[in-house]
């Protein structure tokens, strides 16, 4: 049986960022990783402003202005991937304890793109591994997930990670409920 691989969240600062965009283009599909934008299909240069500007807003957190935090999903130090968190509901005001940050409240939502070369590896469940723990961390109790039916692979993924899969004409739900007890 072999060995998973070493996989880290990174921030994507502007270095990190340049290096996403590389991997996107050159082994990933347009539209596994932007919405469908400007002439016809693939990269072009809507899709990647699109790209460069989303996770810019995405670098402040999910306490930013657009309530996001993006990561580079790094495996053996190389980019493979992103993943992000975004607040799907309000945050609530009060504090866990004195000097602690603002528990969060309801829910957020994730999702990810990997290369195809870094697909089917076991670095999808390694970075959501992670990503659920940043959540547990910022005091979120769920996190929410959505992709289609065709997509057994994420749907895998979801349901190892605890998801509980709702199906609905084509689209797929998922939930993961997390306990944030320290006990």
């Amino acid at each position: 049986m072999s060995r998973s691989p070493e996989v880290r969240l990174a921030d994507v600062d502007e270095p990190m960022l340049e290096r996403l965009l590389e991997l996107a283009q050159l082994d990933a599909s347009a539209d596994d990783v932007t919405p469908p934008l400007g002439n016809g299909t693939g990269w072009n240069a809507e899709r990647i402003d699109w790209f460069r500007a989303y996770h810019r807003s995405a670098a402040a957190g999910l306490d930013g202005p657009a309530s996001e935090k993006s990561w580079a999903v790094l495996c053996c130090g190389s980019p493979a991937g992103s993943i992000r968190l975004k607040r799907t509901s309000p945050q609530s005001s009060v504090p866990r304890t004195p000097g602690e940050a603002t528990l969060g409240s309801g829910e957020v939502e994730t999702g990810i793109w990997l290369g195809r070369s870094y697909r089917s590896r076991g670095v999808g469940g390694a970075a959501l591994g992670l990503v659920l723990a940043e959540a547990r961390r910022a005091g979120l109790h769920q996190v929410v997930a959505s992709t289609t039916a065709g997509n057994i692979g994420a749907q895998r993924l979801l349901t190892a990670a605890g998801g509980v899969l709702t199906h609905d004409d084509g689209a797929v739900g998922a939930v993961v409920v997390l306990s944030t007890d320290s006990h």
